[in-house]
């Protein structure tokens, strides 16, 4: 995966970063971060101005724009909420949306360990919602 990639994946999943978080994460230094997210804007929309981009920049934080952005690890969590808000009986559906959307693991070609917690995290929430 890219660094691009990765900066997708970890702005999709942990929401508002600061370069510095986000450098951290990746183990690379603020600038290549900065420069990387000028690459995605560039990949996602190219010749789209930085304040009209789907990748957000306010306080020294970056984010993907919710309402234009559409991320499954989102629509996970927005299913597993519906299902947890219905009775047993109606349940059914979301969690089944909820475990299609999970039946690959995410970030399966990712191998670094911010991925593997993303991942066990997922499982975790998917497990404990399944019915007993």
């Amino acid at each position: 995966m890219t660094a691009p990639r990765h900066l997708l994946a970890l702005l999709a999943l942990r929401g508002d970063r600061s370069l510095v978080e986000l450098g951290d994460l990746l183990g690379v230094p603020p600038t290549t971060v900065e420069d990387d997210l000028r690459v995605l804007r560039d990949r996602l929309e190219p010749g789209v101005e930085g304040r009209d981009s789907v990748i957000s920049h306010r306080q020294d934080r970056y984010g993907l724009v919710a309402d234009q952005v559409r991320v499954d690890a989102a629509r996970f969590d927005e299913l597993l909420a519906a299902a947890a808000n219905r009775p047993a009986a109606r349940a059914g559906r979301p969690l089944a949306a909820a475990s299609f959307l999970a039946s690959r693991p995410l970030l399966e070609d990712e191998d670094a360990g911010w991925a593997a917690e993303a991942r066990a995290a997922y499982r975790a929430k998917l497990t404990s919602a399944a019915p007993a």
